[in-house]
């Protein structure tokens, strides 16, 4: 091969060497101009969402703190009322050392106006005398034969139940009838034979 091929391949093995690398310097350019972006892309969401977090952790801090300030206005308010309870009884106490019969009226003042605050705070009295037996909102005691009552009606309520929009805070306990002595004795005549 004469000098000069030789000398005008190697010039034409430098022209693509040179077109090469210019072709993967512009491809890792490109390379590196989308990782550059992406990682823009990333700091920009990654801030977004710890901005968030924060606003949502003050947020719920916010709530918290408004909820305890609800609570707070709500005891007092309650306490207010449990106030006016107790100054009737100061007062029927008073009036007690000056008029004996007038503790009778100062405490049915006192309990009349604790029922009131109950009954304004959506809390109803469960006294279920003469009614049917209901389990799920009176708890029976005992039974007790009665001539007077049928089968499983509350003779007599132990303990007064309350109900709170439509959720039970005690149960009445209650002493339930068990029916007519001759009828008990009837069933058990009937039950051994």
């Amino acid at each position: 091969m004469p000098k000069n091929e030789k000398a005008e391949k190697t010039e034409i093995n430098i022209e693509q060497n040179k077109e090469e690398k210019e072709t993967n310097n512009t491809e890792e350019q490109n390379k590196n101009n989308e990782l550059e972006k992406l990682q823009d892309d990333y700091n920009k969401l990654k801030n977004d969402y710890l901005r968030l977090l924060a606003d949502f952790d003050n947020y719920r801090k916010r709530m918290e703190k408004e909820i305890e300030e609800t609570k707070e206005v709500a005891k007092h308010s309650i306490i207010k009322e449990f106030l006016v309870i107790l100054d009737n009884l100061e007062k029927a106490i008073e009036m007690a050392y000056q008029h004996k019969d007038a503790i009778i009226e100062g405490i049915e003042l006192s309990i009349k106006s604790f029922k009131d605050m109950l009954k304004k705070h959506g809390i109803e009295e469960i006294n279920p005398e003469k009614e049917t037996f209901n389990p799920n909102i009176h708890d029976a005691l005992m039974t007790q034969e009665s001539d007077k009552l049928p089968k499983n009606t509350v003779i007599q309520t132990i303990e007064k139940g309350y109900i709170y929009k439509d959720k039970l805070i005690r149960p009445a306990k209650v002493i339930v009838s068990a029916g007519k002595k001759e009828e008990n004795q009837q069933n058990n005549n009937t039950e051994e034979e």
